[in-house]
């Protein structure tokens, strides 16, 4: 590892002089985390075969449930035309959330029973690089995965995409995929300061999926208010996507996530490095 570190650039002090070098460094260092993820692949997810076979069956059940379901009034379904339109946007999204809370924070506890946290702290690397080449991998798996999923969905499923507006789709994905980061990193930091992010990755992602319209929309939820959800991340990103596959317009949620994400990110890379740096000082960056 660190000598992968060292061949993307980070430990020659003659290419920080110049921007450039410096994001030679970056770019480096974000390759050779992912490299070292991508070795290790079997540890982190399982394999994309069983993942999307898995997927099938529960894709399967929800469409057999669709059949007997009665469609809400217009407009209740984001712009689905169907029932099963609007849960299989919802689960192809919920791949993305799930690696922003239970991979990446599985991810950083296994650096810590490793002893590799320590080791990848003590590299002349910036903490915030280290948070996002850790939290990359599962990331550009997820996306992976989405892209799959709805493939899958149109061509075997029968998901409407004859009005989709893909450009939309893409970067509603890429905004989206932004945005959780940001929660992924929080929970990171959650992680170093405190431990049991694997427990609060796994309640946070059963509340998402409920309050952000992944199973049903948001309206029939009894005793939850629209306001109180309408500023989630989670479901601007399910809301755009259900309107840019529907050929809805798109561009303002978009821009929202995009805005969200401006300040959520930052803020989240604040916090997993004044995280390391409380573990540092308690020696508390390895866990058993």
């Amino acid at each position: 590892m660190t000598a992968g570190l060292a061949a993307g650039g980070v430990a020659h002090p003659a290419d920080a002089g110049t921007a450039a070098g410096k994001r030679a460094s970056a770019f480096g260092v974000l390759c050779a985390l992912a490299v070292r993820d991508l070795a290790e692949r079997r540890r982190l997810v399982p394999p994309l075969a069983l993942d999307l076979a898995f997927g099938i069956v529960n894709l399967a059940v929800f469409l057999l449930v669709s059949r007997v379901l009665s469609v809400p009034a217009d407009g209740a379904l984001a712009g689905s035309p169907s029932y099963f339109d609007f849960v299989a946007v919802g689960i192809t999204f919920m791949l993305v959330v799930q690696a922003a809370t239970s991979q990446v924070t599985a991810r950083l506890g296994q650096e810590q029973r490793d002893g590799t946290l320590e080791m990848l702290v003590t590299q002349p690397v910036p903490r915030w690089l280290l948070a996002l080449g850790m939290a990359g991998y599962p990331f550009l798996l997820a996306l992976l995965r989405s892209g799959c999923y709805l493939a899958l969905l149109s061509l075997v499923f029968g998901l409407h995409v004859g009005r989709a507006e893909w450009p939309g789709v893409v970067l509603i994905l890429v905004a989206s995929a932004a945005a959780m980061l940001a929660l992924g990193i929080g929970l990171m930091a959650f992680t170093v300061a405190f431990g049991r992010g694997d427990l609060v990755a796994r309640l946070l992602l059963v509340g998402l999926s409920f309050v952000s319209g992944t199973y049903f929309p948001v309206a029939v939820l009894s005793g939850v208010p629209d306001w109180a959800t309408a500023a989630l991340p989670s479901r601007i990103a399910l809301d755009g996507l259900r309107h840019a596959l529907a050929g809805q317009p798109w561009a303002g949620d978009l821009l929202v996530l995009l805005a969200g994400t401006a300040v959520l990110l930052p803020a989240s890379l604040w916090l997993f490095d004044l995280s390391l740096r409380l573990a540092c000082r308690r020696g508390a960056l390895n866990r058993d």
